[in-house]
């Protein structure tokens, strides 16, 4: 009987845990600063989805704030490097990097997200060509023992 109440709190625990990762929705009082409080407190504790709604809300609530909009969205590129999702943080950096470009308001906006944004891309490339090295050389792994061979030449040891 006490293993069946184990499981059946550990179920629960885990169920209860899950969906408590993002809340249904953000009270209208929370101010600018409290969705970026919150995104970085979820941040912190790893909870990346919980972050990403924090700060698509504010994004929704606030547009007209440019200076935390892009700031927001930063956030939001960043968290998709985060999670590893390297296609969607390289289009939301590069777009973040147009609107510096070509946005009236980009007087605005602080130089140091345009800056971090070409860091990420700097970053999401270093990310693939390590990746596409692995790649190959697993490759060749494969390859050589197939084909009986080693990928490293043996060599006598160097006698002193």
């Amino acid at each position: 009987m006490s293993r069946l109440y184990l499981l059946i709190l550990a179920v629960l625990t885990v169920v209860f845990v899950s969906c408590a990762s993002v809340p249904d929705r953000v009270s209208p009082e929370w101010s600018e600063a409290m969705f970026f409080k919150n995104a970085q407190e979820a941040m912190d504790e790893s909870l990346y989805k919980t972050a990403l709604y924090y700060y698509e809300v504010f994004l929704i609530r606030y547009p007209e704030n440019h200076q935390m909009v892009i700031a927001a969205e930063y956030e939001r590129a960043f968290i998709y490097y985060k999670t590893g999702d390297y296609k969607r943080a390289e289009a939301e950096y590069q777009a973040i990097i147009k609107k510096y470009d070509e946005n009236p308001y980009a007087i605005l906006y602080h130089p140091r997200f345009r800056r971090l944004c070409e860091i990420g891309l700097t970053n999401i490339e270093k990310q693939r060509a390590v990746q596409n090295r692995l790649f190959w050389r697993n490759r060749e792994k494969e390859w050589a023992e197939e084909h009986g061979e080693s990928l490293t030449e043996e060599t006598d040891p160097i006698e002193i």
